[in-house]
């Protein structure tokens, strides 16, 4: 993109061709007053605080785009007023509790009202009441509300739900004098926001769930989160900097706490806020903050029993959520007495990574912020809006903010959700256990011909085929160019003898015989040939293109050649890859521990089934903290290793002290955080020096990205084979805003996990909201749930929540299971 100058209040500055002067503006530090606007989203033009002259003339920031040269003034006596007076407006009849509001100390009425420097009040209106609102998790007084629609902006540009909207209101309007008497843009804004209320969208109030992400961008107390409402001032409250721990995202957050009662005793975190202008959070990251053992104190006879039990184990089994300081006690370990290290959840990704690593030489070039500046999103293999709904925002902010963007989705099952983002979507729904024949149909889309392996083109090519009749063929040989009338009719063939064919027909036998078929559509399903086929077209003109690949593919058949390929399309194409990681921390485990496939002999069961069991859950032998009260560091998605910082104390024994007392020498587990390992791209950097937070262009300066490049290599692609396909009926994914049993036990979140059926295949089960069922899983394994009927899902197939489930699915997220009803 073309970088250019422009003066803003005398300082020169460089930018972007095409941005925003409030986003120019921000991104130097130059401070021009916004309220209505929301960064990376559509600007509403509600408020006007942010006008600006820009060669001479009168703009507002948020929406006129810099040129070069441009000469921006942000303070003009004039300007000045009319802020004054805009404030003075927002001001009339906003109800004076500040003293008991949930924003007091934090409310950006009160920051502007003093900022233009409002000292009397020029203005008078009738004061109405009006009703309160509530939708999903968020309580709404419209009585405190200035119609700023940030929150609508970002449900519609962030979230892509679009939930909810400004909704006429017939109120008392201000006097018509005004109009002579006010300035312009000041009236204008009073009459905005006296006729508007906002309210729900054409959609039943529990649509919105457990979501509450609209509460975060309010810039007054007109939106509150039910739990937090009439609790505490913002002031009293401890804000702890720290990163969410439910899944790979590892979003920014600050949690908000204090401590219970008084003379002190436990803390207790009252809310959970981000960043909102850079971040948003998905239902667990904002509301399951609640669950911790902070109550643990070290029970001595417990910790021995433990260290007996390391001293004879020959395995340790663990899973994804441990952070990477663990990891590495837990890798030196295995290297000093020898242990097994086994975890299921993230072997399959290691060995993905390992195979992929190889071709691409990195582990995926794509970060969440890369995903919103492109034009062409394309999705494979898993269920993103339940597996890492944050990554989804990112992808509707492509969507919403990037003219002509498109978006492709490649799985088993229908993404509603993720679909509705767009228009007209392009939607492949693939047949289960065909996985590596749609990442060959991908690289024949993305990858130019010229440059692909031979033994990549050799694949791509054994399956293709010309789909034309003989006689077509003949047609076409007898065509000549030099033959066709003035007209484009066919008048003459080879041999100059008189003949006759329409321009049309020409066209239309020129289109049969370019068509290139293959024996990998009907073998995918019916849908794959018509979005692979739109893939190719849309690629010719997108902008920065994205495969993102979920946890579906790592333990797909012939995984290992799935990644090869997809390899290849990272490095020969400029479609570039994000690879999900199916735990929170499975990328950090992947690099520091060198895992094994199975557990051998007495196993140590850390979070997951051992003979020996320690961790968060009471049954266990030993308690062990949250990953939410420890101290340490995780790998998100972004590849950026990021601190975590407890939001409440933990009394009890970590896995540390147990590494300590077996020999290990570092005294505390952030001792380790700078000796991670630097031939995996992480860095020699302190915990106390990882910092937070993001810089003033969005840039994010929380930890460091992994410095790794991995040696390329020119691997073959193995043959591939169109197995037999079975059928199945069941899928492993946890319900909206579930990943652990940390968020099932959660107070705050009224979603629940269970069997999760479409309407349609609940009436053929004969299933209600609620029933419980019985499901067999034909290899032994028999779990009870509960039936939630899911409107995002379509079709017969059955996904079931697996948080804390153990056994079941095995190496696969696909099952045939029998499912009854228990009355």
């Amino acid at each position: 993109m073309e970088k250019i100058k422009v003066i803003i209040d005398g300082c020169e500055v460089t930018c972007n061709e095409g941005e925003s002067i409030l986003n120019v503006a921000r991104a130097n530090s130059i401070f021009i007053p916004a309220i209505c606007y929301l960064s990376c989203a559509s600007p509403t033009l509600a408020c006007k605080m942010c006008m600006v002259e820009a060669d001479g003339k009168r703009v507002y920031a948020c929406n006129a785009k810099v040129k070069d040269g441009m000469q921006i003034v942000v303070h003009t006596p004039e300007i000045e007023e009319e802020r004054v007076a805009i404030m003075q407006a927002y001001d009339v009849n906003h109800p004076l509790q500040c003293g008991v509001c949930d924003k007091s100390g934090e409310c950006e009425l009160q920051n502007y009202t003093h900022y233009v420097g409002v000292s009397e009040q020029k203005y008078a209106l009738k004061d109405t009441c009006k009703p309160f609102g509530k939708w999903g998790k968020a309580v709404y007084d419209p009585n405190l509300c200035i119609v700023c629609e940030r929150c609508v902006t970002l449900c519609k540009d962030k979230i892509g739900k679009s939930h909810i909207k400004a909704l006429k209101y017939d109120g008392e309007m201000p006097d018509k004098a005004y109009k002579e008497s006010m300035p312009k843009d000041a009236y204008g804004v009073w009459t905005k926001f006296k006729k508007s209320l906002i309210g729900l969208n054409n959609v039943e109030a529990d649509a919105c769930g457990d979501c509450g992400e609209c509460v975060s961008v309010c810039p007054v107390g007109a939106l509150s989160i039910g739990h937090f409402q009439y609790r505490s001032n913002a002031w009293e409250l401890d804000k702890i900097d720290s990163t969410c721990v439910h899944c790979a995202n590892g979003c920014a957050l600050t949690y908000e706490v204090k401590q219970k009662g008084i003379g002190g005793g436990e803390k207790e975190v009252y809310r959970v806020v981000s960043d909102w202008n850079f971040s948003t959070l998905c239902p667990a990251g904002r509301l399951a903050f609640d669950t911790n053992n902070q109550h643990i104190k070290k029970d001595l006879e417990a910790f021995n029993k433990t260290l007996a039990a390391f001293k004879e184990a020959q395995s340790i089994k663990f899973s994804g959520d441990i952070s990477n300081e663990e990891a590495l006690i837990l890798q030196r370990l295995k290297e000093k007495f020898g242990y097994k290290l086994v975890c299921e959840s993230v072997y399959p990704f290691k060995e993905f990574l390992d195979s992929f690593s190889k071709v691409a030489g990195n582990l995926g070039s794509v970060t969440q912020k890369q995903i919103t500046q492109s034009t062409l999103v394309i999705t494979f293999g898993g269920a993103l809006s339940y597996d890492m709904p944050v990554v989804t925002h990112s992808i509707n902010n492509a969507m919403k903010q990037n003219k002509g963007a498109n978006l492709a989705t490649f799985h088993t099952m229908e993404d509603i959700a993720l679909n509705n983002f767009v228009k007209t979507p392009i939607k492949g729904i693939y047949k289960p256990d065909s996985e590596e024949a749609i990442a060959l149909l991908l690289a024949s889309a993305c990858i130019p011909r010229e440059k692909m392996p031979q033994s990549l083109k050799k694949q791509i090519e054994k399956y293709e085929k010309l789909e034309s009749k003989t006689l077509i063929k003949e047609i076409k040989k007898k065509i000549k160019q030099e033959a066709l009338d003035e007209n484009g009719n066919v008048i003459l063939d080879e041999k100059g003898e008189t003949i006759f064919i329409e321009k049309e027909e020409i066209q239309k036998i020129s289109e049969e015989i370019e068509v290139v078929t293959s024996e990998l559509y009907a073998y995918c399903g019916e849908s794959i040939r018509e979005a692979i086929e739109s893939v190719k077209v849309v690629l010719n003109d997108a902008r920065s293109p994205v495969l993102i690949v979920g946890s579906d593919v790592y333990s797909a058949r012939n995984a290992s050649n799935i990644a090869k390929i997809l390899g290849y399309i990272e490095v020969l194409s400029e479609t570039k890859l994000m690879l999900l990681p199916p735990q929170t921390n499975a990328l950090g485990v992947a690099l520091i521990c060198n895992l094994d496939k199975e557990s051998l002999g007495y196993s140590i069961g850390y979070n997951v089934e051992g003979k020996y069991k320690i961790g968060t859950q009471a049954e266990n032998a030993l308690q062990m903290p949250y990953l939410s009260e420890q101290e340490g560091s995780l790998v998100n998605v972004d590849k950026r290793v990021v601190p975590i910082a407890p939001a409440t104390p933990y009394y009890g024994y970590e896995l540390n002290d147990i590494a300590r007392a077996l020999g290990l020498e570092n005294e505390y587990t952030i001792d380790y955080t700078q000796e991670l390992p630097l031939t995996k791209g992480f860095k020699s950097i302190a915990y106390d020096d990882l910092g937070f937070g993001f810089a003033n262009d969005g840039t994010e300066i929380r930890g460091y990205l992994l410095d790794a490049d991995y040696p390329s290599e020119n691997t073959e692609i193995a043959p591939i084979t169109l197995e037999s396909l079975e059928t199945y009926n069941l899928y492993a994914r946890n319900s909206v805003a579930h990943f652990s049993k940390s968020t099932l036990a959660s107070l705050h979140l009224d979603s629940k996990n269970g069997l999760q059926v479409s309407k349609e295949y609940a009436q053929r089960l004969e299933l209600e909201q609620g029933d419980k069922v019985e499901i067999d899983f034909l290899n032994g394994v028999i779990v009870h749930s509960v039936v939630s009927i899911d409107s995002g899902m379509q079709g017969d197939f059955a996904a079931l929540g697996v948080c804390g489930m153990e056994g079941g699915f095995q190496n696969s997220r696909y099952v045939n299971a029998s499912i009854k009803a228990l009355k």
